[in-house]
């Protein structure tokens, strides 16, 4: 599925094709309350805002695969691995 695609579905319809027929998972992040995760959709990645203390998604959105908002996601995972090997 193309981004613009993608863009134009409901949040019923984008959960379902993120986190059952196509998304593959790549690393999550906390941001305030909220627990953003992202996955690979091919030609881009989708970050799901995901809220644990009331269980839902509150938004799913496409993010280009040449954004900055994933070396977020880089961070996040080199500060994982440093608590690990520390």
């Amino acid at each position: 599925m193309k981004k613009l695609e993608f863009d134009k579905l409901n949040l019923k319809d984008k959960a379902k094709l993120v986190l059952i027929e196509q998304g593959k998972f790549i690393a999550s992040r906390d941001y305030y309350n909220q627990r953003l995760v992202l996955y690979d959709m091919v030609e881009f990645f989708a970050e799901v805002w995901y809220e644990p203390e009331g269980n839902k998604i509150n938004n799913i959105i496409s993010i280009e695969l040449d954004d900055k908002r994933i070396d977020r996601y880089i961070d996040s995972v080199n500060q994982q691995k440093n608590k690990i090997i520390n």
